[in-house]
């Protein structure tokens, strides 16, 4: 049994190596620096004007992980983020600033087989519940998740920079329906409240009414 589990494991941590290094290899092949948004097209094989016109479909990469969810490969960039892989930062182009994802020396590294990293990227992939939210709030939970990323590509951010995943099971669990409600929970400023507020606060009450209604 445990020379099974060991096999099991091995063939899940090979899984997700080879996921993340999709993605670095994506990043590897870009002709020009892009943002989350626009990488997360190649990925999924999407084919927009600005894909074709850049002839970003004629990467390797191209569609290569279209079987994802993108609120799944914007989480994988995530976790790629803060595991030292990839560079978030914000380049000027053409004197605007445009906020772009890189792969560094590290992701290089790990790219090429020369550096070994556990990235917890199976629950991800899996799309399992987390563990810390009450099963009856799983539903709440993922419409949140979803309107983060809706938000963090709109301005081709980072899902975490909208908010971390321990803010975002906090407003779940708390529900505030009103702003003075939301800026209470912690991790939470006036500026979240302004920028990102209603939309969080919709998903809540849209989901409070229809609970009060069943």
């Amino acid at each position: 049994m445990d020379k099974n589990r060991k096999l099991v494991e091995s063939i899940l941590s090979d899984f997700e190596k080879t996921v993340a290094q999709l993605v670095l290899y994506c990043l590897k092949e870009h002709p020009f620096p892009l943002g989350v948004r626009r990488t997360i097209d190649i990925l999924k094989g999407n084919r927009s004007a600005f894909t074709v016109n850049n002839e970003l479909d004629k990467l390797y990469t191209f569609s290569v992980l279209t079987g994802y969810t993108r609120d799944q490969l914007s989480e994988i960039i995530d976790a790629l983020i803060n595991g030292g892989m990839v560079d978030f930062k914000t380049q000027i182009i053409e004197g605007e600033p445009f906020p772009v994802i890189q792969i560094n020396d590290k992701g290089q590294a790990f790219l090429s087989g020369n550096l070994r990293e556990k990235l917890p990227l199976l629950n991800i992939l899996a799309d399992k519940d987390v563990p810390d939210i009450p099963a009856e709030e799983q539903d709440l939970f993922y419409k949140l998740k979803l309107t983060r990323r809706q938000l963090a590509e709109e301005k081709d951010l980072p899902s975490f920079l909208v908010c971390s995943d321990p803010v975002l099971r906090s407003i779940c669990i708390k529900k505030p329906t009103e702003p003075a409600q939301l800026e209470k929970i912690r991790g939470i400023g006036k500026s979240f409240v302004q920028e990102y507020g209603k939309p969080f606060l919709y998903v809540i009450r849209q989901y409070i009414t229809r609970e009060k209604g069943s």
